[in-house]
């Protein structure tokens, strides 16, 4: 039985690649008479704060405080995303403007639950010495009072090669556990930090090999890796395969639960935000697992980015619990 704990002790900062999130939700009824292509007939549009904005809304929804920095464009776009922040009680004193950079805006384009199209508007943030003094100053400002601290690369400009060693030794400075969700780019640059959570495509990308779900082949990549990072907790996690756990006392897997998998957008976010909570409470890499894989498998049950809460997490807990007592 999988114990969900209260996290209104927590308070998690996040830092990383912040973006905007449109659906734009319509019924196709015919093709375009001027190309082979389908007519989107549109009835509703949706706008939902992603990237590392996702991840603090799942910190809120199982009930923890959250802090948020990462850049965003002086435009439309960035207006939206503060005020869906803003709504949710997230103040804005960490969101950086860039006068000349956009911010990263993903409209996606959706015939009922289906997916047609995905239209990225967006351009990565080059590094220079005076952004960094900006960043580092907003993440030093977040960092005081929180227990756990999440840098989520999305590979929009967050972060580089010259500002990710500076970035996790600030975080230590302030004796905080830092939990990573990488990207392909930046993979082995995050060295030293308390929990580091790729995919298993991530994982396969950065060891440059196909990995088989098999025990013996993902203990050897996990070993490989956390060797290599010198990480305390890797944690894999394998989709509707649950997840893989290497730290100091061993590995161990946790599958996956039987979900109906609408969306798989996001899935990552909830489950980087519980694994912070639970690591932030001192929760065994055991329990941390378990809560983090039933929060990714909540998630895939929505369409789009939707945060998940502590409330559906214990209504879905429950319905199990009474499942299984009618059918015994």
């Amino acid at each position: 039985m999988i114990h969900v704990p209260d996290f209104d002790r927590v308070k998690v900062a996040i830092a990383g690649d912040l973006m905007l999130d449109t659906y734009c939700i319509g019924t196709v009824r015919r093709l375009s008479p001027e190309a082979p292509v389908e007519v989107l007939d549109w009835e509703s549009r949706v706008d939902c704060a992603g990237g590392a904005a996702n991840v603090a809304l799942n910190v809120l929804g199982l009930g923890g405080q959250a802090e948020l920095t990462g850049w965003i464009g002086k435009d439309h776009a960035g207006i939206l995303l503060r005020d869906l922040l803003q709504k949710k009680l997230i103040e804005g004193q960490g969101l950086m403007e860039l006068m000349d950079h956009p911010t990263t805006h993903k409209t996606r384009y959706l015939n009922g639950p289906k997916h047609l199209l995905r239209v990225d508007h967006e351009s990565k943030i080059p590094f220079n010495e005076e952004l960094m003094e900006r960043q580092m100053h907003s993440l030093g400002e977040l960092l005081h009072g929180c227990h756990a601290v999440v840098l989520q690369d999305y590979e929009k400009g967050y972060f580089n090669t010259n500002n990710v060693n500076a970035i996790i030794s600030l975080c230590k400075q302030h004796r905080i556990p830092v939990v990573v969700d990488p990207k392909n780019e930046h993979f082995w640059l995050f060295q030293g930090v308390d929990l580091f959570k790729p995919n298993l495509k991530e994982m396969e990308q950065a060891l440059g090999r196909k990995l088989s779900l098999e025990e013996d082949d993902l203990h050897q990549a996990c070993q490989e890796t956390r060797d290599r990072l010198g990480c305390r907790i890797l944690m894999l996690t394998l989709g509707e395969k649950g997840v893989a756990v290497l730290d100091e006392n061993g590995f161990f897997r946790q599958n996956g639960h039987p979900r109906n998998v609408v969306d798989v957008c996001g899935a990552g976010d909830s489950v980087i935000a519980a694994a912070a909570c639970g690591l932030a409470l001192g929760l065994s890499p055991a329990k941390i697992a378990a809560v983090a894989n039933w929060c990714g498998g909540l998630a895939c049950e929505h369409s789009g980015t939707h945060p998940v809460t502590l409330a559906q997490i214990r209504a879905s807990l429950s319905e199990i619990d009474y499942t299984t007592q009618n059918a015994s």
